[in-house]
């Protein structure tokens, strides 16, 4: 999806991406099932690159495609997750043009596939994945994903050089996916929950908003609530009112998946 506004309802996962108050956008997510799984694919153009939609969404197409095809040629969630970032890098690298000097269009990546007894992301970039408990456990919410600038990795306590946090670049990205980069395997996390929860996947438009797990959990009520595109289109909203500042992207994932 890559207009300014769509809402995306497969039942057992939904998403929403909104332009807010920026002239375009330049988010996408892509969303799909897969036997009794669900899937979902979040790209995040990079602002100060040229044609950034264009990354985003080649790469959010091409990266659940990849997803989906692995998974459904029986590959376990981590592989397809890394087969998913391998595609989305190359279809983002495809969008540049021979005088793109060296802002080529490029974007953030961020993919989760839950299954029946498992749930994996990968990410390469901001763009980031929360694993949410069940209703009202607020302290058992969890940011699944590490930001991949500086600053992300100090708080992750990361060990970074002497004197980086005070670099006036150190909020920049340090890995994305367009020509400009040699990235292309995602970080990768995979678990098995103990409990039904929800996974939420989004780009920064959200969670500049909401910028830790439990701030992201107490917006979003718990398996035995809303449903995934109800619960989309609440943290969109909330997004939009809160400023708006940047694109949205969500994706709602509950496990175990319905339907």
């Amino acid at each position: 999806m890559g207009r300014d506004r769509a809402d995306l309802d497969l039942g057992a996962v939904a998403a929403v991406t909104d332009r807010a108050r920026r002239r375009r956008n330049e988010d996408a997510v892509t969303v799909g099932r897969f036997g009794r799984g669900i899937a979902a694919v979040v790209c995040d153009g990079v602002s100060t690159s040229l044609r950034a939609d264009l990354a985003a969404h080649a790469a959010a197409e091409a990266g659940l495609a990849a997803l989906l095809s692995a998974l459904g040629n029986g590959a376990t969630g981590p592989d397809a997750v890394l087969s998913s970032g391998r595609a989305a890098a190359t279809a983002a690298r495809a969008t540049a043009l021979h005088d793109d000097g060296q802002v080529p269009p490029s974007c953030t990546f961020v993919a989760a596939v839950v299954s029946a007894d498992s749930v994996t992301v990968g990410w390469i970039g901001d763009s980031r994945a929360y694993w949410l408990g069940p209703d009202g456990a607020v302290h058992e919410a969890v940011c699944l994903t590490v930001d991949d600038s500086v600053v992300g990795q100090i708080r992750a306590g990361r060990p970074v050089p002497p004197g980086a946090e005070q670099d006036p670049t150190s909020k920049a990205l340090i890995r994305w996916l367009g020509a400009d980069s040699g990235d292309a395997d995602p970080q990768v996390v995979t678990f098995q929950p103990g409990r039904s929860g929800r996974l939420v996947i989004c780009s920064d438009g959200l969670s500049h908003y909401l910028p830790n797990a439990g701030a992201l959990a107490a917006r979003v009520p718990g398996p035995g609530g809303a449903t995934p595109i109800a619960i989309a289109k609440d943290l969109t909203r909330f997004a939009v009112e809160a400023g708006g500042h940047d694109n949205i992207a969500v994706a709602v994932l509950p496990f175990p998946p319905a339907g």
